[in-house]
């Protein structure tokens, strides 16, 4: 939808190369297999993806049917996913398609108008210098990947959101791990090559972006590496107005400054931006350079042009997913914690109320995740697939959140036939 994006390998560069925490991706490898108790009080093998991802895309098709693709599956160098795999919710089966033209992680993922996915930039690896600036589509007619125009640049960290026009505007991001661009260009489909599209007024990576009903695109938050001192974090906004081509700075700043939060727009128009991690950590009445994962939320209202504050987060959710729900409240699953020297996954999950502006804490997820996927299914569930489990593994394991039974269920593999 947005493109966030929320990644394993944004994770790792906003860590590492910028400084930001301890990072445990060396020793990481894969989680084996879930089990669930059948309808026969049997320990089974609980349904999986094909293979363990973090960091990967999806999206669901005009028939249903879900697209996860790429990712990392050990998060190591030579770990990065070219295959992809479908989810067939009528089955309740996860079946391999058509790889990807080369291994991605942390890609950009955007419905197309004619039913066709597009996916830009990311990492071929891990390491500095592993951005690409290669995009490519996939038909899902065909179930096959191929090759379209390439943006001017490599991006990692950056966004991507389909205007009302068809075509898909991207932004920021970073080019080499550490240098944080300020450019943006859009993709035409009808001609399958991207254009520059003028320049933000902040370099920025791991931002959050988001079309709003007027046509604009808001722009909030992320961050900008390689400065001195190390990494800053910010609370500013911009819009982008495509019949321009330009940004313009808000005067309106967000309440936080945040870098890898998470965002959705709402059924009313407003755009919900979700935790991240601030600078500014308040010990006492001093403010302290560093990062501090978030538990707070603010609303952007475009009719009158501020970010107005929520009701808090019962954790701190840094790098999760936000997924809107068929009832417009809207899911938050996952995030960033620190276990030993490690960086794990967390089972914390909430979801927002629309109406009342606060967080109702939900059943935690059964398997801890960071960077994993969330895609709202046309039944009204979330699958939650993938991700780093809370023992710093790479999981294959998938979960459904049922807004019925207000709670996140795993089903048998051999429960095809069976909805959770």
């Amino acid at each position: 939808m947005f493109g966030m994006n929320r990644r394993y390998l944004i994770a790792l560069s906003l860590l590492c190369a910028f400084a930001l925490g301890a990072c445990g991706s060396a020793g990481m490898s894969q989680a084996p297999p879930v089990t669930v108790t059948n309808a026969a009080g049997n320990q089974v093998a609980a349904l999986a993806m094909t293979t363990p991802r973090a960091n990967a895309a999806a999206i669901r098709l005009h028939d249903g049917r879900v697209l996860i693709c790429g990712g990392t599956a050990t998060g190591q160098v030579g770990g990065i996913l070219a295959s992809a795999e479908l989810y067939d919710p009528a089955a309740r089966t996860f079946a391999a398609t058509g790889s990807m033209t080369v291994p991605r992680a942390g890609q950009t993922i955007t419905m197309l108008r004619d039913g066709r996915v597009l996916l830009t930039g990311g990492v071929k690896n891990v390491g500095f210098r592993s951005e690409l600036a290669s995009a490519e589509i996939y038909d899902p007619a065909s179930g096959t990947f191929s090759a379209t125009g390439s943006m001017s640049v490599p991006r990692e960290g950056h966004t991507a959101t389909l205007l009302r026009d068809g075509r898909v505007l991207v932004v920021g991001g970073s080019d080499n791990g550490t240098h944080t661009l300020d450019t943006a260009e859009v993709y035409d489909p009808s001609i399958g090559a991207f254009s520059r599209a003028g320049h933000l007024n902040q370099p920025r990576v791991a931002h959050v972006a988001a079309l709003l009903g007027t046509g604009k695109v808001l722009i909030a938050g992320g961050g900008r590496g390689g400065m001195p001192g190390g990494y800053i974090s910010y609370d500013t906004a911009e819009l982008y107005n495509p019949s321009t081509r330009t940004f313009s700075p808000m005067l309106a700043r967000m309440h936080y400054d945040r870098v890898g939060a998470a965002a959705v727009r709402l059924n009313d128009g407003r755009v919900l931006i979700v935790g991240g991690k601030s600078g500014k950590v308040m010990v006492g009445m001093r403010t302290l350079a560093g990062m501090a994962p978030l538990n707070t939320a603010e609303i952007y209202d475009p009719e009158a042009g501020v970010f107005v504050a929520t009701g808090n987060m019962s954790a701190p959710h840094y790098l999760a997913t936000a997924t809107i729900l068929n009832n417009g409240n809207v899911l938050v699953v996952g995030g960033y914690t620190i276990q030993g020297p490690a960086v794990v996954g967390m089972r914390d999950a909430e979801v927002f109320l629309t109406e009342s502006n606060v967080f109702s804490h939900v059943g935690q997820t059964h398997v801890a995740r960071l960077t994993n996927t969330a895609t709202l299914l046309n039944d009204g569930e979330v699958l939650i697939a993938g991700g780093v489990n809370g023992n710093s593994l790479i999981t294959a394991s998938v979960e459904f959140y049922s807004p019925r039974q207000h709670q996140f269920l795993m089903v048998p593999e051999t429960s095809a036939s069976t909805p959770p």
